[in-house]
């Protein structure tokens, strides 16, 4: 065993230089968001108990708890409980997208690049890169867990005390273990890194909608999923540590498979086996595009169903939404049949709203995904080959970059008419089209100005295109949470996400549509100017 460790420590200092940067940003994002969170929900619940009740009447509603997680079933609610409730699912999954390509880019990335036979050519041992990536996990996560309880000892939220906010900050800890060891064993099943992210996130998402369909209609069943395993910690109520144990030992148990691979395959190998291709390509590939399409349509067909699934879970909950108000007889004294049902149509379409974003988000990534693989391909060689033949570098760039946008815009179409005709299945009053042609008129113009900027960095300066991840997950962060944390109202508006905010319920702005529009054409074309002037490999 030590033997195949050897300089593994030595692995450990150049990738935690290597990493630093990329980590040190998702460190401050994920402190920033538990900062924030306890000290506004704080804030709200020192407001008095009608600002706090209103608060937990919301979040037990059933859109809410899709997108969250379901409230603990207490008698009496504080700050902490609430903010449990609020931030384990969100935080998890930021923490995954954090860890899962770091995981991937230290092991099956170095392998892809050759970097990692150059240093097995020394005197490095076959497990030494998965043992290195394994100890910058735990490292990255004992740092991220120290500074969470620091953070939430500092707030001090009401309901809490140091063994809850450690209990809590453990539970994040080991999450980012169990998802960081999923991704490190499908770095080692398969022989890319395309592949490996593809099937982690599938895991990621699985595990979301799993969570999802039992937290509103079956909570017993919650189990189901690794997300869930948290979830049933009830942090600062029951604060149940078995859920903790059974997350660490799958954990241990997925890093430990990952190392046994590691040490019995070759290198650049993969126990799941790809297909064999054709012994002579069809002549309709000798184009960018259909080569483009070859090469992404599994990521393409990945993204449009799990668009298309999310969209239609997202959409069965829409039934409970505005029956909320029904349910509460002061608006029945106050309010007629007909005033109800207008209330009720105005509850599902700010829901709607609010679900906007994230679709929106989903279409983003399947499109940069896309856009930024012209970087990768570049850096790898791969379109050496491409640029010695007819191609110019304005083909090979438009190619990728519309490519992009048209996945962008199919996978948005596919989720919100998933989501839109999947309402109206379960709604007793279903809403009239208009209201699908608002989300399109302001969806559509938005994922093409996100996907626009992403094309924008990769030409000008693709060293800072991970810039691009940072931008728009601040925006969405606070779109979802400005209501909650009492925002003010225009504080989301640097992205796209901010000057969509009030559809469908209103109209987009006509002048943010214009600018939507007009930034995309600027930064498509900006983007197709920076790639020419280019070097082949950056």
């Amino acid at each position: 065993m030590r033997h195949s460790n050897r300089n593994a420590g030595y692995l450990l200092r150049a990738n935690l230089k290597q990493n630093l940067k990329f980590s040190l940003i998702w460190l401050v994002i994920l402190i920033m968001m538990i900062a924030s969170g306890a000290g506004k929900l704080e804030a709200a619940f020192a407001g008095g108990a009608s600002g706090s009740k209103e608060i937990v009447k919301m979040l037990r509603a059933p859109g809410m708890a899709a997108m969250f997680g379901a409230m603990p079933k207490v008698d009496t609610y504080n700050t902490a409980i609430v903010f449990a409730g609020v931030m384990v699912v969100f935080m998890i999954i930021l923490q995954a997208l954090w860890v899962m390509p770091l995981m991937i880019r230290n092991t099956r990335g170095q392998e892809e690049s050759g970097l990692l036979e150059m240093v097995r050519a020394r005197n490095v041992g076959r497990t030494a890169a998965i043992t290195d990536a394994s100890l910058e996990l735990l490292i990255d996560s004992a740092i991220m867990g120290i500074l969470y309880f620091v953070s939430l000892a500092a707030v001090n939220m009401g309901g809490t005390d140091l063994y809850g906010d450690f209990l809590f900050s453990l539970g994040m800890v080991i999450a980012n273990l169990l998802f960081g060891a999923i991704a490190l064993l499908f770095a080692q099943l398969t022989n890319n890194t395309r592949t490996a992210n593809m099937l982690s996130y599938m895991v990621l998402t699985a595990a979301y909608l799993v969570r999802l369909v039992t937290d509103i209609q079956h909570q017993n069943l919650t189990w189901l999923s690794p997300i869930g395993w948290f979830e049933k910690a009830n942090f600062y109520t029951d604060n149940n540590v078995w859920a903790l144990g059974l997350a660490l030992l799958v954990s241990i148990l997925l890093a430990a498979s990952a190392t046994m691979i590691a040490r019995n395959r070759d290198l650049g190998a993969g126990i799941i086996a790809e297909r064999t291709g054709r012994a002579k390509a069809a002549g309709w590939l000798r184009s960018i595009p259909a080569l483009l399409w070859r090469t992404e349509r599994g990521l393409f067909a990945g993204w449009l169903i799990g668009a298309v699934v999310f969209g239609g879970v997202m959409g069965s909950v829409l039934g409970g939404v505005g029956d909320i108000l029904k349910t509460n007889p002061l608006y029945r004294k106050i309010l007629d049949v007909g005033q109800i049902n207008a209330a009720n149509q105005t509850m599902v379409l700010s829901f709607l709203g609010m679900y906007l974003g994230i679709f929106v988000a989903l279409a983003v990534t399947a499109g940069v995904q896309v856009a930024f693989r012209l970087k990768r391909d570049d850096n790898l060689g791969y379109l050496s080959v491409i640029h010695a033949e007819k191609p110019t570098r304005t083909t090979i760039s438009v190619s990728y970059y519309c490519f992009g946008l048209l996945a962008g815009v199919f996978v948005l179409s596919a989720g919100l008419l998933a989501l839109f005709f999947t309402g109206n299945t379960v709604l007793s009053h279903p809403l009239p089209l208009k209201y699908l042609g608002r989300l399109f008129a302001a969806s559509v113009p938005a994922v093409i100005s996100f996907i626009a900027l992403g094309i924008a960095l990769v030409g000008l300066w693709p060293r800072l295109s991970s810039l691009f991840w940072l931008y728009m997950g601040a925006g969405l962060i606070v779109q979802i949470f400005r209501g909650l944390f009492d925002l003010p109202k225009h504080a989301g508006n640097f992205t796209p996400f901010g000057w969509i905010a009030n559809v469908p319920v209103e109209n987009v702005d006509q002048t943010w549509l214009i600018v939507m529009v007009v930034s995309a054409i600027v930064l498509f074309i900006l983007g197709i100017a920076g790639y020419r002037r280019q070097d082949l490999s950056l």
